[in-house]
């Protein structure tokens, strides 16, 4: 039997080992990498640190600056009230008085002492004694066209007088002068006006449903309805009072 040449096949070695040299070098370098991740990881996880303590830092800072405005706001409130009360204090001595006749108006300055004192005695029936001093009396405001009168306001030496003035007239409810209506009220600072002035519309709608009222010191609104009085220190509050009345005379038909 014939048999070809022999072919020289390449030989293929299994299972080749490494030379150890090779694998101690590898070994080596994968531990320098997982030292230097870890150093990394070392250093931003101190660095994240860093950053949370800034962080709780400027959380502090800012809850100090809040409470720190609070308190400035609080005392600049308190502030106000104060200048607020002194203003009030420092007229709590005047009273304005709304002189609407047209020849009230042409009286001279001179004669406001006398004309004021005449309004007392003979329209209020106060007696003017020793007590009842008047420090000051004059006109408000520029001249008004239209035959229209200026307030005249009144300083009184005492406190006690000017309280005896509004007591005196609100008690007579309506004072007439030769034929003329003259209004009597306290003399306040322009920031207490500003908050009377917010329960205008309500006492508009108090006024048109007959509904007695009276406003207290400093802006408080106070009515009696059904014999309950009701005092109210904001408009919305004393709406709100108004709009119940309306629906319960709905309900009955008036």
């Amino acid at each position: 039997m014939w048999q070809g040449p022999k072919q020289n096949l390449p030989r293929t070695t299994r299972n080749p080992k490494k030379n150890p040299t090779e694998m101690e070098a590898q070994g080596g370098g994968q531990a320098t990498r997982a030292d230097d991740t870890t150093s990394e990881l070392a250093s931003i996880n101190s660095l994240l640190k860093g950053i949370a303590a800034d962080v709780s830092s400027v959380k502090m800072g800012l809850e100090v600056l809040q409470s720190t405005v609070e308190k400035l706001g609080g005392r600049m409130s308190e502030a106000e009230a104060r200048i607020s009360n002194l203003e009030d204090v420092s007229n709590s001595r005047g009273a304005s008085i709304d002189a609407t006749a047209a020849h009230v108006k042409k009286l001279q300055d001179k004669d406001l002492h006398g004309f004021v004192l005449s309004i007392f005695t003979e329209k209020l029936d106060m007696e003017v004694d020793m007590g009842f001093e008047l420090e000051r009396a004059h006109r408000v405001g520029p001249k008004k066209d239209y035959g229209r009168s200026r307030h005249i306001l009144v300083r009184l030496l005492r406190f006690s007088a000017r309280e005896a003035v509004l007591r005196a007239a609100r008690d007579k409810r309506r004072v007439e002068w030769q034929g003329k209506r003259i209004s009597f009220f306290q003399d306040l600072s322009q920031e207490v006006l500003q908050q009377r002035r917010k329960f205008d519309m309500v006492k508009k709608q108090f006024q048109e449903r007959k509904i007695p009222y009276s406003m207290l010191y400093p802006a408080t609104l106070k009515t009696t309805v059904n014999n309950r009085s009701h005092i109210f220190t904001s408009p919305d509050a004393a709406a709100g009072l108004l709009g119940t009345l309306v629906i319960e005379l709905a309900r009955f038909g008036l």
